[in-house]
């Protein structure tokens, strides 16, 4: 069985993974690949089981803008570690179309890149490789404490005299005590 890490927390996956030509099932939640769900979104709308969209690689998340209110999960795949798209993805769904609904990571991403997922949007993480896993179990946390791009998701502060520096406003009050 798949883990999800949200909240601190580990859990079983609860939505099945749909894909492009499969059938729909009758009973559970089901995540489907952003096209299907843009050819007749009002199949899954209003329904009383959950549905929840897979963003690809590449794929214009802007074409859910009017449908985010119905969609509770959108799932961002990472094919591999190196495809920094998915961080892009998040960003975007978070911070541009003001998406409050659960953004997961799905895919090859590694443990040192959870914090900056985090920060991009990501509220949880399907677990598939197991030194993650045993990583996060263990409670390791790479976090960065200081970046070079600012975010609108995360209260953050200046890192000095340049302007483009930010860090985390907790290492301001972790530091003060």
């Amino acid at each position: 069985m798949t883990k999800i890490f949200a909240n601190g927390g580990f859990r079983d996956e609860d939505w099945t993974r749909i894909g492009l030509e499969d059938e729909l099932p009758e009973t559970g939640n089901l995540l489907v690949p952003l096209s299907r769900y843009l050819e007749a979104p009002e199949r899954f709308a209003g329904n009383t089981r959950a549905f929840g969209v897979v963003i690809a690689p590449g794929e214009d998340v802007e074409l859910l803008g009017g449908h985010l209110d119905a969609i509770p999960l959108i799932a961002v795949d990472f094919p591999a570690f190196s495809d920094g798209r998915g961080f892009s993805a998040a960003r975007v769904l978070r911070e541009h179309l003001g998406y409050e609904g659960d953004i997961r990571a799905l895919g090859k991403y590694i443990l040192d890149q959870v914090p900056m997922l985090r920060r991009c949007g990501v509220t949880s993480f399907e677990i598939t490789k197991p030194e993650v896993l045993k990583a996060l179990e263990a409670g390791e946390w790479p976090e960065v404490t200081n970046y070079l791009q600012p975010v609108g998701s995360v209260a953050e502060i200046p890192a000095g005299t340049r302007p483009w520096a930010r860090k985390p406003v907790r290492s301001q009050s972790q530091a003060a005590e």
